[in-house]
């Protein structure tokens, strides 16, 4: 299974497959939705969740969670793939415990990384929590992350898309990595490259969740 990452309304991304995910959301929101719009309903659902969400928060945050769900709300897609996306992660878990000597490739085990495991654990502090841990960023200014569930009742881990943008600039700044990564060994994505072309990905999209006020979520 590959790895995208969308940008846009949470109701755009929902309404792609309305059919699988109007009764979870009525079961899990208490909503009636037989016989109803079903983009009204997740807009509604989206609403619904960020005004809890908010509340939830609290005095964690500067003030309410705002964001565009509008029908015309602009909306991107791109591919990092589990290289990119793992290279970045793996990047900057090396950054924070640099005694921990980093791969020479992204395998499918970069999970399992030690420093990885490390950096994101937790209570970790990790300079760049935005980026290990969370698949869904909102376009709101705050510097934690959080466990939650989505409007289906799933769980999530939750960031702020302009705190994410921020730690990838500054990570990309102190690897000097310009979009421009070396070319890929023969036997695999060494893990420059691979950081670079995720990287690249990754800033570009956290960007546009930042400009035009929509969610960025990890999509797989």
């Amino acid at each position: 299974m590959g790895l995208d990452v969308y940008v846009g309304s949470l109701t755009r991304y929902y309404l792609e497959g309305a059919a699988d995910v109007l009764e979870p959301i009525a079961r899990h929101q208490g909503m009636a939705v037989d016989g109803q719009d079903p983009e009204e309903v997740i807009r509604a659902a989206v609403l619904r969740w960020r005004e809890r969400l908010s509340h939830w928060l609290g005095d964690r945050l500067a003030g309410p969670l705002e964001w565009d769900e509008s029908a015309p709300a602009p909306c991107f897609t791109d591919k990092p793939g589990w290289d990119g996306y793992g290279g970045a992660l793996l990047l900057a878990a090396h950054d924070e415990h640099p005694e921990l000597p980093p791969p020479a490739q992204v395998s499918a085990d970069w999970p399992d990384d030690p420093a990885y495991q490390a950096a994101s654990a937790r209570g970790a502090g990790s300079r760049y929590a935005q980026l290990l841990t969370p698949e869904l960023w909102l376009p709101c200014r705050f510097a934690f992350t959080v466990r939650t569930q989505d409007i289906c009742g799933e769980e999530v881990e939750l960031g702020s898309s302009l705190a994410l943008l921020e730690q990838l600039q500054l990570l990309s700044a102190r690897y000097r990595l310009d979009g421009q990564p070396a070319e890929p060994a023969a036997d695999g994505h060494s893990l420059p490259a691979a950081a670079g072309n995720g990287l690249a990905v990754l800033l570009r999209l956290a960007e546009r969740s930042v400009t035009f006020r929509v969610p960025m979520k990890l999509d797989f």
